[in-house]
């Protein structure tokens, strides 16, 4: 085939060059063969669009589509060997990700019904948008070792318009649980690293807004998000306060990272953690009355306080 186009809507297109033989054994057809993407965009920025919940039924879609049971089945007769040649013109964009794709992968099914892929896809001439900067990739490598779904991450990310000071992030681990941290050359203390990547300079003498900024990217990077759209940390883990506070005199390495939960009506549990300590301090606080609260810490500091709150006009 040349040029065959094996995807083609407008997020999502893949033309392929190649060929592929066909040949039946017993129950089994036996797939093998050798294609390279010709060129090709996948565009995954509208893939929390809304969709049609499993339940709905489309009246009057043409062609029928094999339900899952079915695709196993028929992926169970099938012994697949393909490679598939990703070519120089496959492009990826979604989740601050634009960039293009090289490398092979292997495809095959080793068992029954189970699909493998193996190999290594590397970025090319990429970006990155995280924090507000388009960062350079520098290196970008998803290694494939059988679970198409679950990738190995290997991506550094650097902002590319500092000369005397390197730093972006590096992605690691699972694409299921993927890791981010902050990256620096020469090393740099973490909130520093978030100053230069963020700010382009040293967090000293930074104003209102610059520390308004930099408490937004300490709190994503808490979070995990990069500016991407979905639920952050506060909605996945049912928190009800993440938030983060400057030091005296606005001192962003002595600042506090609070977090807390209410329980019920009456109790509330948060957690604070002061940036230049090793430990924290949990705190409970029960309303016993309309006027009297309850409110015990323990960790770094430990007390047992009773509140009784008056007001009056």
């Amino acid at each position: 085939a040349e040029r065959f186009r094996a995807l083609d809507r407008v997020d999502r297109r893949i033309a392929v060059s190649g060929s592929a033989d066909l040949a039946l054994q017993g129950q089994r057809i036996r797939i093998g063969g050798r294609f390279e993407v010709e060129d090709g965009l996948i565009d995954v920025t509208q893939a929390d669009a809304p969709k049609n919940d499993p339940d709905v039924i489309v009246v009057n879609r043409a062609g029928v589509r094999p339900t899952p049971e079915e695709s196993t089945a028929l992926l169970a007769q099938a012994d697949v060997r393909l490679t598939v040649d990703l070519g120089r013109r496959l492009r990826l964009r979604g989740g601050g990700l634009d960039t293009l794709l090289s490398g092979q992968l292997r495809v095959t099914t080793q068992l029954p019904g189970e699909l493998q892929v193996a190999g290594v896809i590397r970025t090319v001439d990429g970006t990155f948008a995280a924090y507000g900067q388009n960062l350079s990739i520098e290196r970008g490598e998803l290694t494939f070792t059988g679970d198409v779904a679950n990738p190995r991450l290997d991506v550094l990310a650097v902002r590319p318009d500092l000369d005397t000071q390197r730093v972006g992030v590096i992605v690691s681990g699972l694409a299921v649980n993927p890791r981010v941290r902050l990256y620096s050359e020469p090393d740099l203390a973490e909130f520093d690293t978030l100053a230069w990547l963020v700010l382009g300079r040293e967090p000293g003498g930074l104003g209102r807004d610059d520390t308004a900024l930099l408490q937004r990217a300490a709190l994503a990077l808490l979070a995990g998000d990069k500016g991407n759209s979905g639920p952050g940390l506060v909605q996945r883990l049912g928190l009800d306060q993440l938030s983060f506070s400057a030091g005296a005199d606005g001192n962003f390495s002595e600042g506090i990272v609070s977090l807390g939960k209410q329980i019920s009506k009456r109790l509330y549990v948060g957690y604070e953690h002061a940036l230049a300590t090793a430990g924290g301090t949990w705190q409970l606080i029960y309303r016993a009355a309309g006027r009297f609260t309850l409110r015990l810490q323990a960790g770094q500091d430990q007390s047992l306080d009773g509140l009784w709150t008056w007001r009056w006009e």
